[in-house]
């Protein structure tokens, strides 16, 4: 039998004063708080990055690939399909969809924007579109009909089933009038008032290019699945005068500012644990303040050191697990009531979406509570070597 771990057995529940309790207490709450919160910041820190990542990738796919040229213009190149590359195996990838795009202004009776006409086809899933639609039918039925986002119903004060005039910056002498079907809502504004879906096969005829022309294809990856590894591995298979662009190389802007999030949430955790433990063993040292006289006795009857140590560090982790057990329930309750109800609203201007979002990774909690586990287990060595300095006889007169 282990001793130490006995006797640490035997006082758990035998605090001697209140005081000593509510210390004990006061840890447990701590590392509870702590871990429950840490728990939480990881939830909802992979959920803006999963929803934001989502909502980028409906429109642009993981991957991009175009054909090289010089043209930096909204009007895209055209590149002849490859039928034999788009039916060659790729492990990595979902689906490959094809896109043409063409700029534009829509022209309500209360203003005009400049927007970009993306012409999709049916290769595009209709649960894609179904993401982000608000309003109307998600597959686009005949040539002139168009799905825009709210943001730009709300700036052209047009609503479902309206008509809008479209003129093409490539031949502004023809109005062309186009039917609402749809309107979407990304929360990610600036593609909201930039990208209207159409036919693609209409755009194609407004660029005058054949059916087998296109603009670009959009490659979406099977998930989990690294962006940059599979990125290395289809660039390998396309041809010369072919270009690729991951989702992190068109929106760069968003994605510095999810590496901003990871930054201040690091630092953020790391407050936390170093107050978890320092609350941790400040009631370690209150328990072995209390159990002076103990110390002495087990001195006096030859017990080495490393025992006496043992039996606080024991104390320690049991204050640690029961902690970490209640922050766990904590957590769930939290994340389950916020991904169930949506309690906390966001302002979708500055959040790009309308509530916290919660992702439920069961990896990232056990690699939360293992961590938390380890690292306070081996900071609560610290205040144990305290017990090697209390001498025999001045532990056995403490209380005196």
């Amino acid at each position: 039998m282990n001793f130490s771990l006995f006797v640490a057995r035997r006082i758990r529940n035998t605090h001697e004063t209140s005081f000593s309790k509510t210390v004990t207490y006061v840890g447990i709450g701590t590392i509870a708080l702590g871990s429950s919160i840490i728990i939480i910041a990881f939830a909802i820190l992979f959920g803006f990055k999963d929803a934001i990542i989502g909502k980028m990738t409906s429109f642009s796919g993981d991957i991009r690939i175009s054909k090289i040229s010089e043209n930096h213009s909204l009007s895209e190149t055209p590149m002849a399909r490859n039928k034999v590359w788009e039916t060659q195996t790729k492990p990595s990838v979902e689906h490959i969809q094809m896109h043409v795009q063409k700029p534009g202004i829509l022209v309500g009776k209360d203003g005009l924007s400049g927007v970009v006409i993306k012409g999709i086809g049916s290769d595009m899933p209709i649960a894609q579109v179904k993401q982000n639609l608000i309003a109307g039918n998600p597959r686009i039925q005949q040539p002139q009909d168009v799905l825009i986002s709210q943001s730009l119903a709300n700036q052209l004060k047009v609503k479902l089933n309206g008509s809008l005039i479209l003129y093409f910056l490539s031949q502004p002498n023809r109005p062309r009038k186009v039917q609402i079907t749809g309107i979407y809502e990304t929360g990610l504004e600036e593609m909201d008032k930039l990208f209207v879906l159409a036919d693609r096969t209409w755009v194609q005829e407004m660029n005058q290019w054949t059916s087998d022309s296109i603009g670009t294809y959009e490659v979406y990856l099977n998930k989990p699945v690294q962006t940059q590894v599979a990125a290395q591995t289809l660039l390998k298979t396309l041809p010369a005068d072919w270009k690729l662009e991951t989702s992190e190389e068109i929106y760069p802007a968003l994605y510095d500012w999810m590496h901003m999030l990871d930054r201040n949430i690091v630092i953020f955790i790391s407050l936390l644990l170093i107050v978890a433990c320092f609350n941790l063993i400040a009631t370690l040292w209150v328990l072995i303040m209390e159990r002076i006289p103990m110390i002495g006795l087990l001195k006096s009857l030859g017990a080495p050191a490393q025992q006496i140590r043992s039996i606080f560090w024991w104390n320690g982790f049991f204050i640690l697990i029961r902690g970490l057990v209640l922050g766990n329930i904590l957590a769930v309750l939290f994340c389950y009531v916020q991904y169930t109800y949506h309690l906390i609203p966001l302002d979708p201007a500055n959040y790009y979406m309308s509530a916290v979002p919660i992702q439920w990774n069961s990896l990232v909690w056990m690699y939360v509570n293992v961590g938390t586990c380890l690292l306070v287990s081996i900071i609560i060595y610290i205040p144990t070597h305290f017990s090697q300095k209390i001498e025999v006889k001045d532990a056995l007169d403490y209380k005196r």
